[in-house]
């Protein structure tokens, strides 16, 4: 039965994602490409229905033990407030320099958990840190600082927050349980090109509806044709600090009050909602933004990312912003 309703969730998103991708290319074609088109709300709708498709079809892949002891509520939307109220209000007092004070947390907790940190992680982390650093030599996007210094904080972020990540997780018994799952640590080289290539087909409906709504609009840095696969620096250090490092580290905070499927998901919302607030102006007036973007794009790569496995995650997440670099190169081209 279990094994049917799973078979069920996955052919209702397939079903979904066939029909938004119809819809988006579609507009594609069209040439749609602002936040103010009359179908804008549509737009959104249908997203948001291949969003809500993608996350029933990935479940949270903790199991609560009936010997746990039962969730505080009260307690839990406590700590949830305070998190919040530390986290947030960063964004618009420090800014984007506050990415560099998330290496050091990310070694603080590496010297605690350091006994559960393989040579193996070391190697893919690096491999993946260093990949991000060259393509964030490149990053046009990026004003606040020069592009080598850039470049460096994402080797940093990338190798820290992998390593980090990866040992909070055995920490706290979630990787036992699949939660940030390598396909390439865990099954090879050869399964973790197929999650990337997977994650780049999920993908589609998000990065078609990305350039529709609007989102190449900023991207005016755009100028040669290989500049848009510099996307896979967002793709590959953003999985780093903004999920396996931030979301179990806000997890073994609220399993001080909640079970660990609750404290889990707690941690994944509130991450992805930060993570979403981040790529804001900052401010009040950001929130309706923060709310959108971060339902429509950061939990379904949450949930790829920390319910299914990283290099999915990362393909999704690279295809996301490749359209949309692609389309901003398009717009020049024209």
């Amino acid at each position: 039965m279990k094994s049917t309703f799973a078979k069920w969730k996955r052919n209702a998103f397939i079903g979904v994602w066939l029909v938004s991708n119809l819809f988006f290319t579609w507009q594609v074609g069209h040439g749609v490409n602002s936040s103010e088109t009359p179908g804008i709300v549509l737009n959104l709708l249908v997203l948001l229905l291949c969003t809500g498709a993608l996350l029933v079809w990935i479940p949270n892949p903790v199991h609560d033990l009936s010997s746990e002891r039962p969730t505080r509520r009260w307690f839990l939307a406590l700590l949830i407030l305070i998190a919040a109220v530390i986290i947030f209000p960063l964004r618009t007092l420090v800014g984007p320099p506050l990415l560099f004070g998330l290496p050091v947390i990310a070694l603080v907790a590496l010297i605690l958990f350091r006994q559960l940190v393989t040579t193996r992680d070391v190697r893919y982390a690096l491999f993946l840190a260093l990949i991000a650093g060259v393509a964030g030599l490149a990053a046009g996007w990026i004003t606040e600082f020069s592009p080598l210094a850039w470049a460096l904080l994402q080797v940093l972020l990338g190798l820290t927050g992998f390593l980090a990540g990866w040992a909070i997780l055995r920490h706290s018994g979630l990787a036992g349980q699949g939660v940030g799952e390598s396909l390439v640590l865990s099954t090879g080289a050869d399964r973790g090109a197929r999650g990337f290539l997977l994650g780049m087909l999920i993908a589609v409906p998000w990065a078609l509806a990305n350039p529709v709504m609007g989102g190449s609009a900023g991207d005016v840095w755009v100028r040669s044709w290989w500049q848009p696969l510099v996307a896979i620096q967002p793709g590959i250090a953003e999985e780093a600090w903004g999920r396996l490092l931030l979301v179990p580290m806000l997890f073994l905070l609220f399993r001080l009050a909640a079970r660990p499927r609750t404290a889990l998901t707690a941690a994944l919302v509130l991450a992805a909602y930060w993570f979403a607030y981040l790529h804001t102006p900052g401010g009040i007036e950001a929130i309706p933004t923060m709310l959108i973007t971060g339902t429509l794009f950061s939990l379904p790569v949450s949930y790829l990312c920390l319910y299914r496995d990283l290099e999915t995650a990362i393909g999704w997440h690279f295809l996301v912003d490749l359209v949309r670099f692609a389309y901003a190169f398009a717009l020049v081209a024209r």
